[in-house]
């Protein structure tokens, strides 16, 4: 073992020098790009689909509300180049009082006329209505329908699908599939189908109706629409590009952020949080430059469009002229013939986000196809498949089973050259009603079995068998339901605890009114069973002491509750089913010795006449089994009794045994002592002095949060601060707005040559002056071009610069917070990282984006205004009081472009979330069988959203159709009045269009401002919540450095501690405490479940500060500490140990200092990994120490996971180690040789155990017993056992209770805790 402390490797370890570390990391890089070409390769197998194909699932309804929708819409578009006919007519009616100004009967005769087309644009509107309600309406729920049959049907196949396959595909991208995917063909197969089909309806009608009105002219503007496509298309894909690349980088800070944020223990312990901004701030710098990239060429791509349509007027008008000079066309038909090429480019241009839409859909459908479409090997949905025993006993046997994985890591495995199976021959038999345990080594196979008696996975050889019933040949489902199942990583969901505990109800088979068959229905659990349930696994007590009791809410995988609270749940979950079969995976490693002994009294009852499964580490819990099979290398090397495998001289069972039992003669001489009366005087023990807890009546959290004044929505001033944060772009501002004044001001004044031109050519129609009105308009082109790409790529800079900047603090504000903040609800990992990603980027539309809002406003109305009023103020003042109509239809046409269901991805966020949680818990979901619960949850809320989705495609055709009939009735308005003025000789033709034309143009712009322009109130809600978050002073911050950085030696004393959760107020958890361990003593905490224990570590670590009282190191409180520098000189190891998606030398290597720049060498990491007793394995794996570990090291094992963290804290050789059940998921002879190495490198250092296997700390220099939330007993481990019916004798004899015979019974007690 020296040797594997000093890095040296030894003649029977592989050579794992650090060079040849170095060669594998490297090689590794190449087997890391073969991955990428993998999954690039894999992307290639799922070609788009074809159109049709998005529509596979649509009911016959569906395909008829979609008809329906398609006819509208092809109406609809119709409408638009119509209206350019009728505005031509008009013109051609004030062409002929222009020829004759001074006769009234003509101006009476034209204002007659001028009414009757006005009737008929009222007309259209009334028709737009109609169409676009039903376009929108029908088609939006004709994608709701497909939307929701398609989630169900792909979170169905999921939750249907066998755990080789899980093996193969991430659970994190199946569900973001569900949340992403399926939204994106939503989107494709929504109001942009019938968007598609108006535009291109639009499109057919307006050309036809050009070349009809002006073929040549027609012919010369198309000749300059490629040049507009073109060159709109090339900006627009580097745009999109551009911000693929933002979007992408964003979602890998966001990863980054989700994982630091469900890992801030561990980042806190190790000093991490710097490092981990640096490594979110790295991947905010990649999403700031494509989105500045973005911003300029979506400026350039605007630009160059609002140019090209400049010049295209000029060309067209110039053309025109000349036409009518010639007296092919009147000026009339030149409007017609314009409007209605113009109208048909511009569908193509609006056409496009739905195209864009359809081709992502199609790109995501093969995705989500192959899943629904994917039949599982193992299906537990399917009822009809599968044989059900009609009177089911109980025998479970395994005939001559070969078995290996086909997907996995090889752990702690020979290679596949060494043994082919994991299960090798294996054969197995238990009868009914017996208890059968199987113990061995980690990786020997133990768990193997019971996932091929769950049906897990199937056999290669050999057969499974129910009663002679070959599992292959059972309903998959039955099959499950006749299992009660409690996993060694108690896993609960976000429900009630009655909730979950309700989740263990049995299937029962019931007659079908719909089909008359016999189908599998969950039986309703009443409250009197949940608690029944609860009492036996000894969970009642502790519930009812919560603040709800059952109808406690957990968090996320039951995170509120300690790990051995989550256990007994579990186990009431197992109970309440009466399972003919109950498997217990190390179903009390979490629990204290008391609740063990208890709860394992109450298994052994529940055990009585069903057929029971045991794996444990602990031999203690599976002495009384009828019969113990020690497995091997994937097969059984020995089976029968307790005592009868104990009598096999050198066994395999006996070996095990031996591992365990440390010390046995030392402590049985203690015992001797003790029983001979020894005066307990002589003990050197110190009890614990009680102290008075406060009997104030505490109000209940709920109470006090009532009470709180509610905090306003949005703080005053919070306009000003969000300048502060941008100040130093203010360049970028000024120009961005100059950019927006210039481009709002351009459609106003182009009203002014619009009507000069058309007046031009129905008097004079001279080529000067019409040359000299198109060169201004090239020139109000260049201004517009300018204008935008001033506007978009300035202030588009300046908002990623905010963003940047509010998303870097706002990650470093949430890393220096306490551990109070993060237990509050509101703080949950969902809330920290919406608010990371959608709040801080909502900040900046209070800035640079709405001060080019407001400049582009402001300048259009100013424009459009003062162009109206000086030119024929009466007409200006009828058509402003109907001006905002015409803004607000502008933006719910636009709003049809982007889609009204374009939010519909935060609308289903809550069956996104149930989804989640299934995914991620499959394992469990599918040991106790409760996919259907999850479907049926999944689908209520799935359900809820349609029905709400509904009222909004009703809302949203009825507004969309008022859009369309304001603004026909508008310019119906507009004219009708103008005629009227111009009748009684009260405006000029020539001022009745420039007033016209200069607020209707400056409305359709203030149109497409409503729709750019940032939600104001959002945008204030979020800066506010990202400025309190940026306020909030940590009580515990340490990015504040403070001097007292004093040598730290390693005594540790705790003084009257009094302290609660921030969380939890009312619930007193050390109650003046007092506990001292000094310089290279080792702290041994024991007591029950929730007694304080842990709380004691997150104190020393300084998680949390105590209420009143002192903890000190060193003589120093700690409080007076720079708290870096006291966490830098501790390591800590966690009873659950979670590891980064990083790896394994990573994980290891997170253990040194983060700041100091400490070269990290493949010697240390070795050397630390050695003397975890993880190195054997480590270089077992496919890629050696370069091997991810997967999400929270799920691609390890338990046990792996814990050796790799203990690595972890021993690399930074600390002063002070603590060690929360640092070795509880180890098997006896892994933990054996860690907890000596754990022995060994707590010599010279203060070490903070706590334990529930009492062997593992009764060689500590002192024993606290904490009870209460106070020590009631200190001293050394025979000290302690010389107190009569003192708190840690119970302890000891909780433990070694339930030997069968005397000399049994003394062998375990002179163990003193072996067999816990």
């Amino acid at each position: 073992m020296a040797d594997e402390v000093n890095g040296t490797s030894t003649p029977s370890e592989p050579n794992t020098s650090s060079g040849e570390n170095r060669k594998r990391s490297f090689f590794s890089r190449f087997k890391k790009g073969d991955k990428a070409k993998a999954a690039a390769q894999k992307e290639q197998k799922h070609p788009p689909v074809k159109f049709v194909q998005l529509f596979r699932h649509a009911t016959r309804g569906e395909k008829v509300y979609m008809a329906i929708a398609c006819i509208s819409a092809i109406i609809h578009g119709s409408l638009m180049p119509v209206f350019t006919i009728l505005f031509g007519g008009i013109i051609d009616e004030f062409q002929d009082a222009s020829s004759n100004p001074a006769s009234s009967d003509i101006l009476e005769q034209v204002t007659e006329q001028v009414g009757s087309v006005a009737k008929w644009f009222l007309v259209l509107g009334g028709v737009a209505f109609v169409t676009s309600l039903i376009q929108v309406r029908f088609q939006m729920v004709v994608a709701q329908g497909i939307s929701a049959r398609l989630r169900h049907m792909y979170f169905e196949s999921l939750l249907s699908q066998d755990f080789t396959w899980y093996g193969q595909e991430d659970g994190g991208e199946l569900t973001a599939r569900v949340a992403g995917d399926v939204n994106l063909i939503q989107g494709g197969i929504g109001d942009k189908v019938t968007s598609a089909v108006q535009f291109f309806s639009m499109f057919v009608v307006g050309v036809i109706i050009a070349f009809v009105y002006g073929p040549l002219l027609t012919l010369v503007i198309l000749s300059i629409a490629p040049l507009m496509i073109a060159g709109g298309a090339v900006f627009a894909k580097i745009a999109a590009d551009s911000s693929g690349e933002g979007a992408g980088a964003y979602g890998s800070a966001g990863g980054v952020a989700s994982e630091v944020i469900s890992l801030i223990r561990v980042v806190t312990a190790y000093n991490g949080q710097e490092t981990e901004a640096r490594r979110y701030e790295v991947e905010l710098q990649k999403a700031f430059k494509a989105n500045v990239k973005k911003s300029i060429y979506a400026g350039l791509g605007f630009g160059f469009t609002m140019f090209i349509i400049f010049c295209a007027y000029a060309i067209a008008f110039t053309f025109g002229a000349n036409r009518v000079r010639s007296g092919a066309m009147s000026t009339g038909d030149i409007l017609t013939t314009f409007f209605s090429v113009f109208i048909a480019c511009f569908s193509i241009g609006q056409s496009a986000p739905s195209f864009q839409a359809f081709a992502v859909a199609q790109g995501a459908a093969p995705r989500v196809y192959e899943i629904i479409d994917r039949e599982s090997e193992i299906n537990p949905l399917n009822e009809d498949d599968g044989e059900v025993i009609p009177d089911f006993k109980g025998n479970v046997s395994f005939k001559n089973v070969n078995f290996n994985y086909k997907n996995r890591i090889s752990d702690d495995l020979e290679t596949e050259e060494d043994r082919r199976y994991v299960l090798e021959n294996f054969n197995l038999s238990i009868p009914t009603g017996t208890s059968h345990a199987l113990v061995g080594a980690s990786g020997c196979g133990k768990s193997t079995t019971v996932r091929l008696i769950e049906r897990f996975y199937d056999v290669s050889d050999g057969a499974v068998k129910f009663d002679d019933y070959d599992v292959r040949a059972l309903n998959v489902k039955w099959l499950r339901s006749q299992i009660g199942y409690v996993g060694q990583m108690p896993t609960l969901f976000a429900r009630s605890i009655r909730d979950n505990i309700a989740l263990g109800a049995s299937l029962e088979p019931v007659g079908d009114e719909a089909t008359g068959r016999k189908v599998l229905s969950r039986r309703e659990v009443t409250d009197e069973e949940i608690v029944e349930a609860a009492k036996k696994a000894n969970a009642h007590d502790f519930i009812m002491k919560l603040p709800e009791r059952y109808d406690t809410m957990l968090g996320e995988r039951g995170a509120l509750l300690s790990g051995g609270q989550k256990q007994r749940v579990c186990i009431a979950r197992a109970l309440v089913r009466n399972p003919k079969i109950l498997i217990l995976d190390e179903a009390t490693a979490a629990l204290d010795a008391q609740s063990e002994r208890i709860v394992q009294k109450a298994l052994e009852a529940a055990s009585a006449g069903r057929t029971t499964i045991t794996i444990a580490h602990r031999l203690s819990t599976v002495k009384n089994a009828d019969i113990i099979s020690v497995i091997d290398k994937g097969v059984i090397v020995e089976s029968g009794t307790h005592k009868d495998l104990l009598s096999i001289e050198g066994g395999a069972y006996r070996t095990l045994i031996e591992h365990q039992n440390l010390e046995a003669q030392k402590a049985k001489e203690v015992k001797e002592k003790v029983g001979e009366g020894e005066p307990q005087a002589d003990a050197m023990i110190a009890k614990a002095t009680s102290t008075s807890v406060s009997k104030s009546i505490r109000r209940t959290g709920a109470e006090e949060e009532d009470e709180l004044p509610e905090e306003a929505a949005v703080d005053k001033g919070i306009l000003l601060r969000a300048f502060k944060v941008n100040r130093n772009e203010w360049f970028f501002i000024l120009m961005g707005i100059v950019g927006a004044t210039l481009n709002g001001a351009s459609f106003p004044a182009m009203a002014i040559i619009f009507a000069e031109v058309i007046n031009e050519i129905l008097v004079d129609n001279s080529k000067g002056a019409i040359s000299k009105w198109a060169l201004l308009y090239v020139a109000i082109g260049g201004a517009a071009f300018l204008g935008n790409f001033l506007q978009h790529a300035s202030l588009g800079y300046s908002g990623e610069q905010m963003t940047l900047k509010l998303r870097r603090t706002a990650f470093r504000a949430i890393l220096k917070q306490d551990m109070g903040f993060f237990d509050m609800k509101k703080n949950s990992l969902g809330a920290l990282t919406t608010r990371l990603a959608t709040e801080a980027t909502a900040v900046k539309g209070l800035t640079g984006d709405v001060l080019g809002s407001i400049a582009f406003g402001v300048s259009t109305i100013l424009t459009g205004f003062l162009i109206a009023y000086i030119s024929c103020w009466r007409v200006a003042l009828v058509v402003t009081t109907v001006f905002p109509l015409s803004a607000i239809s502008q933006g719910l046409q636009l709003k049809m472009m982007t889609g009204f269901d374009a939010d519909s991805e935060t609308r289903y966020a809550a069956a996104g979330t149930v989804a989640s949680e299934a995914v991620d818990n499959f394992e469990t979901v599918t040991s106790i069988g409760v996919q259907d619960v999850f479907l049926n949850t999944y689908k209520e809320e799935v359900n809820k959203t349609i029905k709400n989705g509904r009222r909004t495609a009703l809302v949203a055709g009825i507004a969309f159709g008022l859009s369309e009939f304001i603004a026909q009735a508008l310019w119906a308005v507009s004219f009708w009045i103008g005629s009227i003025f111009v009748r009684n000789r009260q405006c000029e033709f020539v001022d009745l269009m420039k007033a016209i034309t200069g607020l209707l143009f400056g409305g359709m712009m203030l149109g497409n401002l409503s729709s750019t322009m940032p939600d104001w109130g959002k945008a204030k809600i979020a800066a506010t919540r990202i400025f309190r978050l940026l306020d909030r002073e940590s009580s515990i911050d340490p990015t504040v450095d403070v001097d007292f950085k004093e040598k730290i030696e390693g005594n540790a004393e705790m003084k009257k501690v009094e302290f609660e959760y921030p969380s939890r107020p009312n619930v007193g958890v050390l109650r003046g405490l007092s506990v001292e361990v000094k310089k290279g003593q080792t702290l041994a905490l024991v007591g029950a479940s929730g007694c304080g224990k842990s709380t004691v570590v997150g104190l020393l670590e300084r998680f949390y500060d105590a209420r009143s009282g002192s903890v000190t190191i060193d003589g120093s409180n700690i409080t007076e500490y720079d708290v870096k520098w006291v966490r830098k000189h501790m390591g800590v190891v966690a009873q659950e140990p979670d590891l980064f998606n990083r790896s394994v030398r990573d994980n290891i290597a997170y253990g040194l200092d983060h700041v100091d720049g400490t070269p990290v060498t493949d010697e240390m990491i070795i050397a630390a990994a050695k003397a975890a007793n993880a190195h054997s394995f480590i270089s077992e794996l496919e890629e050696g120490y370069d091997t991810v570990v997967g999400a929270r090291g799920t691609r390890l094992s338990g046990g792996q996971r814990q050796r790799v963290a203990i690595a972890r804290a021993l690399v930074r050789e600390p002063k002070i180690l603590l060690l929360d059940e640092a070795t509880s998921a180890l098997d006896a002879v892994s933990e054996r040789v860690v907890q000596q190495a754990l022995d060994r490198a707590g010599k010279g250092r203060t070490t903070v155990a706590i334990a529930h296997r009492l062997s593992t700390v009764k060689d500590a220099d002192a024993i606290a017993v904490v009870a209460r939330g106070k020590i009631v007993e200190m001293g050394r481990h025979e000290q302690l056992l010389r107190i009569e019916n003192g708190e840690y004798a119970n302890l000891v004899k909780n433990q070694l209770s339930g030997g069968t015979r005397r000399a049994e019974r003394k062998r375990l007690l002179a163990a003193c805790g072996a067999y816990e």
